[in-house]
């Protein structure tokens, strides 16, 4: 069962557990504040940290399955942890957290390893949940419950661990982030989130704010240090190379329709020599279903092909020129997100001189096809 599953399972759980609480005196379940999802701020010298937190009430406490959140400043996050703690009178678990979000405050300006090196070699902290970074402040991401009517974690999570993979936009854990800080080039990537308000459309609460979440851009870190923003070009590029990540889509037009093909699947082939990168990447494309014209209608012939040669052209020019643009920013920012330091590793060793090799020292050749599939 996922993070996700689980937490909402317990949650529903939480409604019963109020009902007997009252008869459970002592229970370790009720003892503790169950930090769903953490934003990590930097301000006047002092770690901020935001969590979202759930917990059964105790005696005149109310009762239910919703989160609440607690700031605390600190000098380290385990400090920040321990005052959550004292805040909420109850111990601190992070057991279920599935996201952390670090403020642009924080990741911009600090190195963030004592805080990545915390919670990785925590006993109860899972490897696989969510890290990411935002615009703005962590704190301001997660007051904005009540605009989405549910839990901002939860939100995050399910956004990024059920979505992602779907639109052409990878995800990042807090394995695979810390072990990025560790590869040959110690290079990274955190997905950026922006919350963006939207009208109000509840004629009961016209004050309310309302909104929802953005996930489109991503910031490159070496050795936990900010390096750079991706934007969405910049994005989209890094999906044409990714095998593991569909869902890439293009606007076409043919007889002057607009049509949205979209990647199905993908075969990747990147061949890296001491001094160049051979990519070799073939999309396999389909009608998206929700196209503005019609293709399977009564007045389309039977032997009409759905998509034409024309089509699968422009969907290839606009694929060989995003991946080509996300190739020239690794090499203008000079980092590594297509593991070339790696392929190069296999072959010569570990060495300093290779984990300093520029990526401006390697020619780079690319051939993009696409077919109908």
């Amino acid at each position: 069962m996922s993070s996700i599953k689980r937490i909402a399972v317990l949650l529903a759980a939480f409604v019963a557990i109020g009902f007997v609480s009252q008869s459970f005196k002592g229970s370790n379940v009720l003892d503790r504040a169950i930090i769903l999802g953490m934003g990590i701020d930097f301000d006047d010298d002092q770690l901020v940290l935001t969590a979202e937190i759930v917990s059964p009430g105790n005696g005149e406490e109310q009762v239910g399955t919703f989160s609440k959140t607690v700031t605390v400043r600190g000098e380290a996050i385990g400090q920040c942890i321990q005052y959550v703690a004292e805040q909420t009178g109850k111990e601190a678990s992070l057991g279920q957290c599935v996201v952390v979000v670090l403020g642009q405050n924080y990741f911009e300006q600090r190195d963030f390893s004592d805080t990545v090196n915390y919670l990785i070699n925590s006993d109860s902290f899972k490897e696989s949940a969510i890290i990411c970074c935002c615009s703005g402040s962590a704190e301001y991401i997660f007051n904005n419950g009540n605009a989405l009517s549910q839990s901002v974690s939860m939100s995050i999570a399910a956004m990024l661990l059920d979505q992602a993979e779907n639109v052409a936009v990878a995800s990042n854990n807090l394995l695979d982030y810390t072990r990025s800080q560790h590869e040959l080039d110690r290079t990274g990537y955190l997905n950026l989130i922006t919350f963006v308000p939207s009208a109000n459309s509840d004629a009961q609460q016209p004050d309310k704010v309302q909104g929802y979440f953005t996930y489109s851009k991503a910031a490159i870190f070496r050795q936990s240090k900010f390096v750079c923003y991706l934007d969405e070009t910049d994005v989209m590029g890094k999906a044409v190379f990714d095998k593991d990540v569909s869902g890439d889509s293009f606007v076409v037009y043919d007889d002057g329709m607009a049509y949205t093909l979209k990647a199905t699947h993908k075969k990747t082939d990147l061949q890296v020599s001491d001094s160049a990168v051979n990519a070799d990447i073939t999309l396999y494309v389909s009608l998206a279903r929700t196209d503005s014209a019609e293709t399977n209608g009564f007045f389309n012939p039977q032997n009409k092909k759905l998509i034409s040669d024309a089509m699968l052209e422009q969907v290839r020019q606009r694929a060989q020129k995003l991946a080509q643009s996300f190739w020239d920013k690794q090499v203008r920012y000079n980092f590594d997100l297509l593991d070339v330091h790696k392929a190069l590793k296999r072959k010569q060793g570990e060495s300093q001189a290779l984990s300093l090799k520029p990526m401006s020292d390697f020619t780079f050749t690319l051939t993009v096809s696409v077919k109908e599939g």
